[in-house]
């Protein structure tokens, strides 16, 4: 019954996530930027994110110290909902903070494998006069580890990054 129902509610959570991505008209990632970098957190992580108009895939290699200092993969696809425009009286061109949001899928290898199926949020902001992006992003979702056992558990995650946009 429980999987039932994070199931539906990730359901409804990607189509409110599509119904806010349409109404996005800024953001900070332009179509067919590819970025790099390193973020800190619940994981020590490498980073890759390569902007796709109104959403970006990003993904990481890290060393996930929630789940016990395993090596875990992530990647997600995070939807620009919403941008808020700082004013600057001395910067010519407007600036945003992007929020994002979306789904994250993540493996894990420590005594076997796991998956988790997570539900991100995050802010990014990208500096006007260096291409360097930076980033928090926190989630929360389900995991199944196939050890010796197949145990079901909650997994999360919260990084703050940096990245370096080519």
């Amino acid at each position: 019954m429980k999987k039932k129902i994070v199931a539906i509610v990730l359901v409804v959570a990607l189509a409110l996530t599509g119904l806010f991505a349409a109404q996005s008209t800024s953001g900070t990632s332009k179509k067919g930027q590819f970025s790099i970098g390193a973020g800190i957190g619940t994981d020590l992580s490498v980073v890759a994110k390569y902007g796709m108009g109104k959403f970006d895939l990003q993904g990481d290699l890290s060393l996930d110290f929630l789940n016990g200092s395993s090596f875990a993969v992530d990647c997600g696809a995070f939807y620009n909902f919403y941008d808020w425009n700082v004013v600057s009286g001395s910067l010519k061109a407007p600036q945003y903070i992007s929020f994002t949001t979306g789904p994250l899928a993540k493996l894990i290898i420590k005594n076997g494998v796991g998956l988790g199926l997570l539900w991100g949020v995050g802010a990014e902001y990208t500096f006007p006069k260096v291409p360097v992006t930076v980033f928090l992003k926190v989630g929360l979702g389900a995991k199944i580890d196939f050890g010796e056992s197949v145990k079901a558990g909650v997994t999360g995650y919260g990084v703050l990054g940096g990245l370096y946009n080519f």
